[in-house]
């Protein structure tokens, strides 16, 4: 491992926490007649602080855990090309 990948596997650690603790919030309004649940933004947070200060109660809003999966995955992707590209090179 070279030191430009190192670099790539630091700056990932970091994006990992950062996505970890810097979430979306939501809050799941009473389901519809069509059986989906009704899901409404309340923002980005804090993860020990919540959703932002809103006209939404923090205590019906959660972790929007989709999100969050998603975040992760491009996250990984982007960490895991830039890694392997520079595996390729002469740097």
């Amino acid at each position: 491992m070279n030191r430009s990948q190192r670099i790539v596997v630091v700056l990932y650690c970091l994006l990992v926490v950062y996505c970890c603790v810097w979430v979306p919030w939501h809050m799941v309004a009473a389901p519809a007649n069509d059986n989906r649940n009704n899901q409404e933004r309340a923002g980005y947070g804090w993860l020990w602080s919540g959703p932002p200060d809103t006209e939404v109660i923090p205590s019906l809003t959660t972790p929007d855990l989709p999100v969050i999966g998603l975040r992760l995955l491009a996250a990984t992707a982007l960490a895991t090309s830039a890694f392997l590209v520079l595996g390729k090179s002469k740097v």
